[in-house]
Parts: C-alpha cells; sequence; structure tokens
C-alpha cells in the first residue's frame, strides 16, 4: 500500500492517511478481506508517529470501511447492504441519517512530535522533598535577592512614569536601560550607538529571534561541544545541520573550528566563551583574537553568549569578543538573569543595525516589546548603584560556596575522577573514571535525594556518559558537603562494578562531530 503525505499541507497527517485508504477502497485497489498494514509498520514506512496511524485507522473504523480482528490484524469489512429500491419508491422522502458523533479531536496526532531535547530534560519536574540536595540549576541564590532594595525601585519607577509604563511601549524596549548598558559596555571596550543595542526577554528569545531571522531550512550551525541546551533546543532541530565542535581544557577547540569553516558552510556560531556552560572554561585572549578572525574571515556569524560575565571569582576580566571585533561579525548577547533576578527575563542583544532592525520587526510580531516595568526597575536599580552591590555579594558567596564544592570532590569523589575550577560561572563540570555512567549515578542518588546534570544533555553529538554538571549557587556549604559526599560514596561502588577503562580522553574529543 503506497501512500504520499503532503507534509507542507495544513491538513493533517493522518486526515491525509485516511482519506488515501480510502479512495483505495473505493476504488477497488483494496479489496473487502485485504489485511492493513500493521500500525506501527505504516508509521516507520512514512516515517510518522505510530499515534498518528492510530488515529487514521480509528477514523476508518468510524465510517465501517475497516475492522480489526484481536490478535490477526486489521481489515477492510464488506460494503454496506444494497438500498432496496421498493423500500425508496414507498418512502415520499429520504431521510438523512444524522452524521455520526465526532470522536474529540486527538491532538497528539495533530501535533508533531516533540523531539528529545536536553533543554527540555534539565527542567526537572520530579516532585521533591524540601530535604533534597539540588546541584542541577545553575541559578542565582534567591535567597540574595535585595527585595526591600528593589521594591523601593519599582515604587519609583511607577511613580515617576507609571501610566507610560503600564501602556504599550517601543520595540526596542526602555530607553533609559538601554543607554545605562551602552554606557556600561563603553567601559568594556564595546562602543554601540542605540540603534545597535536590543532589549529582549532574556538570552533564549535572542537565540530564537536570531534562529528565525539568519537561517533557512538545510542550513548549518556550530556549537561549541558540549554546550547549553538551550542553544541546542534552537539550533539542533531537524531542519538544521548542527556541528558540534569539541571543547577542551581552554575552551573551543580552535583548530577543529577552523577545519570545520575549511570543510564546510556554516551560517552561525554560537559560543560561550567566558565560564562556558557547562564546562566553566574560559577562553583566554589570544584564543578571542584568533575565533574573532576565523568569523571574519569565512564571513560567517559569530554570537557570543556571554551572561556569566560578571560572575568572576578570580583572574584577570577578559574583553568580550565584541570588543575584540573591528569586522562587525559578532552577535553580543546578555542578560540580567545569572546576576540579578531570572524572573524579571530582561536581557539584550548587540549587533549591526541593520540585523536589529530585522530582529525588532520580527519581535513585534510575536510580543511587541518586553515588560517596560521590568525594564525601568531595573534601569532605577542600576543608577543607584544597587546593581554593582548585588553582584558584588554575589560574587563573594559563590566563590566560597564554588570553594566548598571543589573540596568536597577532592574529599570524596573517587581516583580517577576529575573537574574543572573555573574562575566565576554558576557550576563545575566533573568528569568520572571512564566506563563509570553519570546517568546510573543519578539514577541512585535520586534515591537519597540528590540531583545534578549529567553531562551528555548538554552535547548535540557524541556524548560523553561519565560526564556531569554540577552547579553550586543554590545549595550551602553545608548541603554541598553531604551531596559530594552522597556522590562520592555511590561513584566509589559504580567504579567497583566497572568494567576496565580502555582510555580516558580529555574534556571531549579532539574531532568536530556532525
Amino acid at each position: 500500500m503506497i501512500l504520499e503525505l503532503d507534509r507542507q499541507s495544513h491538513t493533517p497527517l493522518y486526515t491525509q492517511i485516511a482519506a488515501q485508504v480510502r479512495h483505495l477502497i473505493r476504488q477497488g485497489a483494496l479489496s473487502i478481506g485485504d489485511r492493513l498494514p500493521p500500525n506501527r509498520e505504516l508509521a516507520q514506512s512514512l516515517g510518522v508517529s505510530r499515534s498518528t496511524v492510530v488515529t487514521a485507522y480509528d477514523e476508518l473504523l468510524a465510517d465501517g470501511l475497516i475492522a480489526t480482528r484481536m490478535g490477526s490484524g486489521t481489515y477492510v469489512t464488506a460494503a454496506p447492504p444494497a438500498v432496496n429500491a421498493t423500500a425508496m419508491r414507498a418512502q415520499p422522502e429520504a431521510i438523512e441519517p444524522a452524521p455520526p458523533r465526532q470522536a474529540p479531536l486527538n491532538w497528539e496526532a495533530v501535533l508533531p512530535e516533540l523531539q528529545a531535547n536536553e533543554f527540555l530534560a534539565s527542567r526537572e519536574t520530579t516532585q521533591r522533598r524540601k530535604e533534597s540536595l539540588v546541584f542541577t540549576h545553575a541559578l542565582p541564590a534567591a535567597e540574595l535577592f535585595p527585595l526591600d532594595e528593589f521594591r523601593r525601585s519599582v515604587e519609583r519607577a511607577l511613580r515617576r512614569e507609571g501610566r507610560a509604563l503600564l501602556q504599550y511601549g517601543a520595540g526596542n524596549g526602555y530607553e533609559p536601560l538601554q543607554q545605562y548598558l551602552l554606557q556600561q559596555m563603553a567601559l568594556t571596550g564595546i562602543h554601540a550607538g542605540a540603534d545597535e543595542i536590543m532589549l529582549t526577554s532574556g538570552c533564549q528569545q535572542a537565540l530564537d529571534l536570531l534562529r528565525q531571522t539568519l537561517l533557512q531550512p538545510g542550513d548549518e550551525v556550530v556549537v561549541e561541544n558540549p554546550t547549553y541546551p538551550g542553544a541546542l533546543s534552537q539550533f539542533c532541530q531537524p531542519q538544521y545541520k548542527c556541528i558540534g565542535v569539541p571543547v577542551g581544557a581552554r575552551g573551543l577547540e580552535l583548530d577543529a573550528l577552523e577545519d570545520v569553516l575549511r570543510r564546510r558552510r556554516p551560517k552561525l556560531i554560537y559560543v560561550v566563551p567566558t565560564f562556558h556552560n557547562p564546562t566553566g572554561v574560559s577562553l583566554d585572549l589570544a584564543a578571542r583574537r584568533r575565533l574573532v578572525e576565523l568569523a571574519a574571515q569565512y564571513r560567517v556569524p559569530l554570537i557570543e553568549d556571554e551572561i556569566y560575565r560578571d560572575l568572576r571569582y578570580a583572574g584577570a576580566a577578559l574583553p568580550s569578543l565584541k570588543a575584540l571585533d573591528p569586522y562587525d561579525v559578532v552577535i553580543h548577547l546578555n542578560s540580567f538573569s545569572k546576576v540579578s533576578f531570572p524572573g524579571l527575563r530582561v536581557g539584550w542583544v548587540v549587533a549591526p543595525r541593520l540585523l536589529i532592525g530585522h530582529l525588532r520587526a520580527l519581535r513585534q510580531r510575536t510580543d511587541m516589546h518586553g515588560n517596560l516595568l521590568a525594564q525601568a526597575a531595573l534601569a532605577d536599580f542600576a543608577r543607584q548603584g544597587l546593581l554593582n552591590k548585588h553582584i558584588q555579594r554575589c560574587r563573594r558567596n559563590y566563590a566560597q560556596r564554588r570553594d566548598a564544592l571543589l573540596a568536597a570532590l577532592q574529599k570524596h569523589f573517587p581516583a580517577g575522577a576529575t573537574w574543572t575550577e573555573p574562575e566565576g560561572g554558576l557550576a563545575v563540570w566533573a568528569q568520572l573514571p571512564e566506563g563509570v555512567s553519570a546517568e546510573a549515578l543519578l539514577a541512585q542518588a535520586q534515591l537519597q535525594n540528590v540531583y545534578f546534570t549529567p553531562g551528555a544533555r548538554f552535547y548535540a553529538c557524541g556524548a560523553r556518559a561519565n560526564t556531569l554538571r554540577l552547579a553550586f549557587t543554590t545549595v550551602t556549604a553545608a548541603q554541598i558537603e553531604d551531596g559530594m559526599k552522597c556522590l562520592g560514596k555511590l561513584a566509589q561502588a559504580l567504579v567497583k562494578s566497572a568494567p576496565p577503562a580502555v582510555s580516558a580522553n580529555g574534556l571531549a574529543a579532539r574531532k568536530a562531530l556532525v
């Protein structure tokens, strides 16, 4: 049975399948008693979900055209008996039977299948007890939020221009906040005009807008491997080709990237150059310059995600890629989500004015503009010096938690385990001895109410099963000690039961993966 589906059509796939089978029966291509393909087999041959075929068969079953025999299969049934002509003449008017009652719409069949994606998987939905030790979320510590100070900023913003803030506003966002950001970035070497910045609802929205603006189906995108799962959710979709370039102990492997750029034609490069998520490593100054030069040489826009930049606990600050870019090839993303209040959803993108114009037009087709009250309150909070004060407090606190985690790893994790020692950011990247699965460790740890994120969820391809990310900002030093003691004990047991290690590589293979 040969069926052809139009995947560009607005007609649901299950409706197309039912209509074509119905046509084959009425044309005689399928005879009474013929067996239809099993739903799983037909789903595989058509490249659709099994539920789509089940729904199509249910429609045909409701029409009386097919029947399912338990343990045997699905068959074409006999046609309804012919209507008696004498009986028809005896009735002056034929009464149309009432149409059969329609079954509720099967949304599982209408919607496309949800792709397995690390970004969704990382958003834990597990019900946890209050005493759970959670190392999964790379988030600010809520107990450090200066609620009274920020409340006063909200009140000042409302008193000053409340009616305007509660009305529709400009697509670029709240202008005073833009001006503040431009002034602050100028101090770090990023010089941009008012038409080269746009406020967004965080970096995730910026990535979505950039994807829609710059990519076409079939385009290739270079991402670090491993990388931020939210970037994977945007760029590693079926309509694009995702190229994973390895991340080593010093950051993105630039030789591997150059090899990709020489052989392929990617349309975008996405990187987290400072306190990389998930590994925590940073590109040094020479590597940053070379990365910008490679993007310029091969004419590929380079997205830098600098969301962790202000969370430095040690070492000298490094310039952003945008500050090193004389070619207008770098697109700079940042957000308040990691340094202050993620619930406000305020970020920004700095890019050439032509691109900003396209992003603004696209954004206005979806949500017009961001939360003006939140933007105005943040502008006041920053102008009062309260944002810098809050960031300094967070740095001191997070540095202590990072140090507590590194000490606990040294104390409790098995021989052969390694981990990064980031100079900033919100997490540590660890690697268990070869042959020990982080997923297996998590399965056992959950039974003791300890949670972390397996490293496999951060890879575009070639995932290393023995890696894990440990976020340290939402747990206390005492909780860190208890959590690592538990994980270390469980990991020791897994090491003893694991097969002998064949090799011990670095953070990732040194070859770009597609």
